[in-house]
């Protein structure tokens, strides 16, 4: 028996069926923390001291255990993929054609199920399990994973798909058949749509996409998720340009949007003879415990410690029953954006020299190209609801959700039983230059702002967007030699015209 070192450890994950209990046949992750700040079980207990001539205490007894998993990890869009549904406490809405029909949801986002390739003469096809309806053509597939890199990247779905079978256009026949093994983490995700030449047209006067043949009904889009306009090339672009947007209304044939960024925040995109790509993924906000997009998901964690049994051998510890408690995304200047994860768990079993049915296969990780805080950042403001902006320097800026979890005790049992949530927070935490006095004025008039930010890079892009938030805090600093800055908080609320409080939006694939 030895010393066990912290950086031989391994940290890993799973998704439990019920509290505390793992499916059949669980999938587990491997993680890739920078720092494990706390683990496992912390044990009270509460000793004898009777009155006596000896003047010593009396063995005690062990009376309760609180158990929790905080670790601090680089921002990839993976490891966000992860755990996002933990914490907003809601299922990802997936495009699709007709409704948001979630297509097999896996713990890396929306993929398909027993996805392999077909590089067949006759034209290229990605085969999966059996999906509700079968891929229209014009939809985009973005696909990463696969060994062959000719397989990886952008696909524009071609007629002739089935439930089982999704058929790829103009790939001229360069896909190699490939079936990966159930750990390559291979995936395909639905990227967006690609119009016909000439019928997307955006009028920036309008804020609105209309077309003409296709109809922005059936892609899946919700209110509030946001969505880029525009491809990966200049192909499928604007000729004017492209730039992020946020909807605000879906009709057949036209998308009225604000929070618009980039060229076409101040350009028409006529489109004209353009096949112009329309880019997005899921959308994930809070609902309410009624709403059936509500999930209580509970994660169970596994640290591996070589070297803790005899000879050397590796003992693993599990902490089991874990909900999302707090996370926080934090941005600091000029550095890789960091998430801090805290779990509230129901217990933490002893050290055991038996692994967990399929912790010892892991799920590769694909997606861990970490943001970073000056050149992965899209887009990152504070407006006015007329979306007037207040600020879009900033020096730092922290987010916080925070679902005030805890233990539920009863008799009889050592740990908890059940978890308990509390009223979803969601704050902010900012210092920012100061270049607008209309930022003083919001904080102390109680005046209803919006936030959102968007983080981007190959692995895709990532959109945060509170739609109602007030500002607190507002002391300024006067550093000697540099500009003034003010300390901002932000402390989201429900929109009244949305329902919800943070919406974030997942697109596989920006330029």
């Amino acid at each position: 028996m030895g010393v066990v070192k912290t950086n031989r450890l391994s940290l890993a994950y799973a998704i439990e069926q019920s509290l505390g209990v793992l499916p059949g046949s669980p999938t587990w992750k491997l993680l890739e923390p920078n720092d494990v700040t706390t683990w496992g079980a912390n044990t009270t207990k509460v000793a004898r001291d009777p009155i006596s001539p000896d003047r010593q205490r009396r063995k005690g007894t062990t009376t309760d255990v609180d158990s929790t998993v905080e670790f601090e990890h680089d921002l990839t869009r993976e490891v966000f993929l992860d755990f996002i549904e933990g914490y907003c406490f809601a299922s990802t809405r997936y495009p699709y054609s007709g409704a948001t029909t979630r297509v097999g949801p896996q713990q890396s986002g929306a993929a398909f199920n027993n996805l392999a390739v077909d590089g067949d003469a006759g034209g290229d096809s990605f085969t999966h399990d059996t999906i509700t309806t079968a891929m229209t053509a014009g939809r985009l597939v973005f696909s990463r994973g696969f060994d062959n890199s000719t397989n990886n990247g952008m696909k524009e779905v071609d007629s002739g798909s089935t439930a089982t079978v999704t058929e790829i256009a103009n790939s001229a026949d360069v896909m190699i058949d490939e079936t990966p093994g159930n750990t390559d983490n291979a995936t395909m995700e639905i990227a967006g749509h690609r119009g016909a030449s000439g019928d997307l047209v955006w009028t920036f006067a309008t804020s609105t996409l209309s077309s003409t043949v296709l109809d922005f009904t059936t892609l899946g889009l919700s209110p509030g998720q946001v969505i880029h306009l525009g491809g990966l090339t200049s192909t499928n672009q604007f000729s004017e340009g492209v730039g992020y947007a946020r909807i605000v209304s879906i009709a057949a044939n036209a998308i009225v949007c604000d929070k618009v960024s980039g060229d076409l925040a101040s350009s028409d995109g006529a489109g004209t003879g353009i096949q112009v790509d329309i880019l997005f993924g899921g959308f994930i906000r809070n609902v309410t415990v009624t709403d059936s997009d509500f999930l209580e998901r509970s994660f169970q964690f596994e640290l591996a410690m070589p070297n803790l049994g005899a000879a050397a051998a590796t003992r693993w510890q599990y902490a089991i029953g874990n909900y999302g408690n707090q996370v926080s995304f934090q941005l600091p200047l000029a550095d890789k954006a960091i998430i801090e994860f805290g779990f509230v768990g129901t217990d933490t079993e002893n050290p055991t020299d038996t692994q967990a049915t399929g912790a010892s296969t892991p799920v590769k990780t694909v997606q861990t190209t970490a943001f970073n805080t000056s050149n992965d950042i899209g887009r990152l403001r504070v407006q006015q609801v007329d979306e007037t902006g207040l600020t879009t320097c900033f020096k730092n800026v922290t987010l916080t959700l925070n679902n005030q979890v805890t233990p539920e005790k009863c008799l009889g049992t050592l740990g908890a039983t059940e978890l308990n949530t509390g009223t979803y927070l969601v704050d902010v935490e900012s210092q920012l230059l100061l270049t607008n006095e209309d930022v003083i004025s919001a904080i102390k008039d109680n005046e209803t702002v919006m936030f959102d930010f968007i983080l981007k890079n190959d692995d895709g892009a990532i959109a945060f967007d509170i739609p109602s938030m007030t500002l607190g805090g507002g002391d300024l600093e006067l550093p000697r030699n540099e500009s003034v800055r003010i300390n901002t908080t932000g402390e989201a609320f429900r929109d009244a015209t949305l329902d919800y409080t943070l919406g974030v939006s997942l697109i596989p694939a920006v330029p």
